[in-house]
């Protein structure tokens, strides 16, 4: 009798562990805010914000087409895209093709003249002919896929992809990285920077909110300012940051951007740009991706990637050809289309999102997050490049190795699932116990109340 009541004591201890495992199983799942209860007391903080920290990320000279084209889903390479060779022919000369290793590193040309000539008043045949260096005209058709660009791609995968983000700006790399800190190129036509920039910029706004901010830069300082440095950091152009120092020591090197993240003091603003990694033709591309693979995987291993909206994306379109018509925003057409990824615990995964979108969405992006007045009409009307963005959703988990495969968003489970869990934890547990006893009570090995034998041991 003693084995059977601690064969059923046992029965029933087993039950229980079962039973709180099968709950926690549940309500150990990952959510935002982690460790909030589902009836807070009335005198709780509220909670803090999903996004707490903005980093653009912004490289050099790709198209749409170059870098993502050929992905399935996307607004991609037209089946019977084509270029001629000569200007205003309507001849089949050069059809979109893979580039080699080499070819991808071709010094194309994307100046104001060739970006006009390119589109060709909207009939986007352009491309080749547009190229002052007819040797190399040709290649301004290639592409690059995911066999070339496997962490771009599987970022793309496991969170959100624009296909419909441009460079504000026809005239290159230097007005399009002023609207992305400015909403506006200035009047600028080139890359030629003027003696000084005078303008305000989304730092303006940060520094009168008292919100922190840093332009995280490949290879800074250098020994002397260029032309090529102030294209890539329109700041170094601008007296008002230059010449305080305050303002002037937030302009630091990339290398600054991990220090920061390790030590948990990422500012609410961050920009970072490459240089010699900047992935702008001649540089190779599989370069860039792996100082931008760096700078993810950093924010994914530390404190701040539960708060961070990351946007990878590009200056302009590098002389690579792009099929999507650039529309017509504020009565002037703005560039070709440039590649966009958001990373985010909160971005949609897997998801490509089609809003029409320009650099000046970026600094817009900033003004919303942080609710912030516009800078200029140009931010004022862009549409939202947190349309990608779900806080409600499971967060996704960091994934530091790179994945082709997309992420999977596990949906945060109900509270009425979990109390229903509670309930049939302890149904069960009661059933068995009944079962239990009636047996006990029914067998008449265990119910006789004769001592055990002395042959049969206990």
């Amino acid at each position: 009798m003693r084995r059977r009541l601690n064969q059923v004591l046992g029965v029933l201890g087993v039950l229980g562990v079962l039973g709180g495992a099968a709950v926690l199983a549940v309500v150990v799942v990952p959510m935002p805010g982690a460790g909030a209860t589902a009836h807070a007391p009335a005198h709780a903080p509220a909670p803090a914000p999903a996004i707490q920290h903005v980093i653009v990320v912004m490289q050099s000279g790709h198209s749409f087409d170059n870098y993502f084209g050929t992905r399935h889903g996307v607004d991609g390479i037209p089946a019977k895209a084509c270029q001629p060779l000569a200007p205003n022919s309507v001849t089949c000369d050069v059809k979109p093709y893979h580039l080699s290793l080499d070819q991808a590193r071709a010094g194309l040309t994307d100046n104001l003249t060739v970006t006009q000539k390119a589109i060709n008043k909207g009939k986007m045949n352009g491309f080749v002919s547009a190229q002052s260096n007819t040797a190399i005209g040709s290649v301004a058709m290639g592409y690059l896929d995911g066999n070339d660009l496997s962490y771009y791609w599987s970022l793309a995968s496991r969170f959100t992809l624009f296909d419909h983000f441009y460079a504000a700006s026809q005239a290159g790399a230097l007005p399009n990285r002023l609207v992305s800190v400015a909403a506006t190129a200035g009047g600028l036509t080139s890359n030629a920077a003027p003696p000084a920039i005078n303008t305000p910029t989304i730092f303006d706004r940060l520094d009168a909110a008292s919100l922190s901010w840093k332009y995280y830069v490949q290879g800074y300082p250098p020994k002397t300012v260029s032309v090529g440095d102030q294209v890539r950091t329109p700041l170094l152009a601008m007296p008002s940051v230059t010449g305080t120092p305050a303002r002037a020591a937030k302009i630091v090197n990339s290398s600054q951007y991990y220090v920061d993240l390790a030590k948990g003091q990422l500012p609410a603003v961050s920009y970072v740009t490459g240089s010699v990694n900047s992935e702008r033709s001649p540089q190779n591309p599989a370069l860039g991706e792996a100082f931008v693979r760096t700078l993810v995987n950093a924010l994914m291993q530390s404190s701040a990637w539960r708060h961070t909206a990351l946007l990878l994306t590009y200056d302009d379109s590098g002389g690579w050809y792009d099929h999507s018509l650039p529309p017509t925003i504020g009565g002037t057409q703005v560039g070709l289309r440039v590649p966009a990824i958001l990373v985010s615990p909160y971005a949609r995964a897997g998801y490509v999102d089609g809003t029409q979108l320009d650099t000046a969405s970026i600094p817009a992006m900033i003004e919303s997050v942080f609710g912030l007045p516009s800078l200029t009409a140009q931010d004022a009307g862009s549409k939202s490049i947190l349309t990608a963005v779900d806080t409600h959703q499971q967060p996704i988990a960091p994934a530091v190795s790179p994945s082709g495969a997309a992420a999977v968003v596990v949906p945060r489970p109900a509270v009425a699932t979990i109390y229903l869990l509670y309930g049939l934890a302890f149904v069960g547990a009661g059933l068995l116990i009944a079962w239990s006893l009636v047996r006990f009570r029914r067998d008449p090995l265990i119910s006789a109340e004769a001592p055990p034998s002395p042959e049969a041991p206990e």
